[in-house]
């Protein structure tokens, strides 16, 4: 298998956010194993949210690989059961520790100060809590969550954030919205 043409650095679209991009690759007619084993791997791409359109010369183009079948998420987060499984597998957290992740997964994308995390997880604005209270949590909850540690980021001399992720699963209170478990003003 001889990659002919590829791009490494694709453009990303300005309307749509999402890029393109194009691989030529020549497969011997005679192994079709290798063939099913190339579009095997597209249809994994394809699991990650893109599109993967498959042609080949002298045969008719496949308009787009099989579509996956449905993943369930890998990390839940189950407020109002107060549980949070990795792949199916629950993961002992402290009552801080779960209240700072489920914090966190709220609002995905916002960046957070260790000033509002002590006011919003610890319910202690002015009592002194050093900020490095928040650091010690935060490892400990990277620690525990193993392989999803990347999911809680830190903002260089600001705080941290949850990372989007579609393999994460928030469950918050039935028929509330996730601003509504505990209200954020900033």
């Amino acid at each position: 298998m001889t990659p002919v043409q590829t791009r490494t650095r694709p453009p990303v679209h300005r309307r749509s956010g999402t890029a393109t991009i194009t691989v030529t690759v020549e497969i011997p007619t005679d192994d079709p194993r290798l063939a099913r084993r190339l579009t095997a791997a597209l249809g994994v791409l394809a699991q990650g949210g893109g599109r993967v359109a498959v042609a080949a010369e002298g045969v008719p183009a496949l308009a787009e690989a099989p579509a996956a079948p449905e993943r369930s998420p890998a990390l839940v987060i189950d407020v109002p059961g107060r549980e949070v499984l990795i792949h199916g597998e629950a993961v002992a957290l402290t009552r801080l520790e779960f209240e700072l992740l489920a914090f966190l997964a709220r609002y995905p994308g916002m960046v957070h100060t260790r000033t509002e995390l002590l006011q919003y997880v610890w319910d202690a604005p002015d009592t002194g809590l050093p900020g490095r209270t928040v650091d010690v949590h935060v490892r400990r909850l990277r620690a525990k969550l193993a392989e999803f540690d990347a999911l809680v980021a830190t903002v260089r001399g600001v705080g941290y954030r949850f990372t989007r992720s579609r393999d994460v699963e928030y469950r918050g209170t039935a028929g509330a919205s996730p601003a509504d478990d505990r209200l954020l003003s900033i």
